[in-house]
This record gives structure tokens, C-alpha cells and sequence, in this order.
């Protein structure tokens, strides 16, 4: 009975097996039939990947550009956010009731910041076009590398933070994901700066530097669209609209 058994199961398991391989046949000679899979559209597909691949690879220059030139749009929006003038908001009361103040300038420093971008393409300093559109594949790769070593830091900063105020206290919840996604400090800060309010003004500021550098280039290649028209202008409204009531981001 053993022995019965036993061969039923090898038989069961041969069948399979030649069943898997005239499946796999069967599908080779699908793709190699199909006027789809020619040896010039493989050619051509390994080419785009071969392209992605290389597009995708993070550069000096990309992380030149994603830090603004060694940290010099970082250095701009911490500096000039701490001494242009704007109103100053106080925050919602914390659980330990504590209040974050915050100076809300953010209008003043785009407006800044565009028009020493302007003048300095004017000068022939920097390229409307070379250092982001030219290089958007490269830009996302350094961006989504930049974002995953700055939440690294935070998690590991923040599991290590003795501060005892709602602020900078770490709320570890003992879940990886819930802490790595909703962070472990309420409002993480470093040498004074509330990082979240921070990031989110560079966000912002570089989404639009973006856009003028994709529209600059339609422009130049002469491909300017009524599409791209509307997109710009819609995009500007939504972040202009976000610098003029940026005090709202202080109770979110």
C-alpha cells in the first residue's frame, strides 16, 4: 500500500511537469511568433530600459541641484526665513501646553528668491533649463535618496531625544512602519528650525522652480502649448495662494 501511494504521487508529479513544460514551450513560441516581439522592438525596448536605468542614476549635478549648490537654497530659506520680515503666528496649544511661534514670510522669500534666480540667468550665472528639466529622471532618484536619508536621520535622532516637552519628545508606538511614516517627534527641529514647516516651504518653492525651468525650455524649443499655459498658471496660483495664507500651516 505504501508503495502505491508513493508511485501515484511520482506519477501526479511527472504529469505536472511535463505539463508546466509544454506550457513554457507553447508560450516561447507565442513570443516568438507574435509580430510584437521582433528583434528590433527588443532591441529598442532593452535601449528604453538601458535609457531609464541610466536617467534614474543620481549625478553630482543632481545632488548639486536638489541642495541648491552645496546647501545654498537650504542656507537661503533658514536664514532668510529667520530674518525677512512676516507676521508672527503662535501655534495651537500642545499637550503639555506649549505654544511654537512661527515668523510667516514665506511670500517674501519666494518673491526673493525668484528674482535672484531671474537676475542671476539674466548675468548668465545659472540655466533656466541645464540644471532641472534637463535632468528630471536624475532629480527624482537624488530627491526620493535625499528624502529616505533625512527620514533615517529623524528616526534615529528622535528614538534618542531625552526632551521631556511635546515638541521634541519621542512618541514611539513600538510599529516600524506607523513610526517611520508618521515620525516619532511631534515637531522635530534642528539648530531652532520647526523641520516640517521648513520642508514644506522647500517643497513648494522647488516644485515652482521646477515648472518655470520645464516652461523656460518650451519656450526655447518653440513647443509652448496652451496646456502648458494653463498648467503654469494654475500651478502658480496654488502656491502663491499657499505663501499668502502659510500661517495655516501652523495649526495643522
Amino acid at each position: 500500500m505504501h508503495y502505491s501511494v508513493k508511485f501515484q504521487r511520482l506519477s501526479v508529479l511527472r504529469s505536472v511537469t511535463e505539463h508546466l513544460k509544454l506550457n513554457n514551450l507553447y508560450l516561447n513560441h507565442l513570443i516568438l511568433k507574435s509580430p510584437f516581439f521582433t528583434h528590433s522592438r527588443v532591441v529598442e525596448l532593452c535601449m528604453d530600459l538601458d535609457f531609464i536605468l541610466h536617467a534614474l542614476t543620481s549625478s553630482c549635478n543632481s545632488v548639486s541641484c536638489i541642495t541648491g549648490g552645496g546647501g545654498g537654497f537650504f542656507t537661503y530659506l533658514a536664514v532668510g526665513g529667520s530674518i525677512l520680515p512676516g507676521k508672527l503666528v503662535t501655534s495651537v496649544p500642545l499637550p503639555d501646553a506649549t505654544r511654537l511661534h512661527y515668523r510667516c514670510n514665506g511670500l517674501a522669500l519666494l518673491l526673493m528668491l525668484v528674482a535672484l534666480l531671474g537676475i542671476s540667468t539674466k548675468m548668465g550665472f545659472v540655466s533656466p533649463t541645464v540644471s532641472i528639466s534637463d535632468r528630471g529622471l536624475e532629480l527624482l532618484s537624488t530627491t526620493f535618496i535625499f528624502s529616505f536619508l533625512v527620514t533615517l536621520v529623524l528616526c534615529f535622532s528622535s528614538c534618542k531625544s531625552r526632551s521631556k516637552g511635546s515638541s521634541l519628545k519621542p512618541h514611539i508606538s513600538g510599529n516600524l512602519i506607523h513610526d517611520w511614516w508618521f515620525g516619532i517627534q511631534l515637531n522635530p527641529q534642528f539648530m531652532g528650525i520647526d523641520l516640517k514647516f521648513f520642508f514644506v516651504r522647500a517643497g513648494m518653492m522647488g516644485w515652482l522652480l521646477i515648472n518655470l525651468s520645464v516652461l523656460m525650455k518650451s519656450i526655447l524649443n518653440g513647443s509652448l502649448s496652451k496646456s502648458m499655459i494653463l498648467y503654469q498658471l494654475f500651478c502658480v496660483l496654488y502656491v502663491l495662494d499657499y505663501f499668502v495664507h502659510d500661517e495655516y500651516m501652523t495649526s495643522t
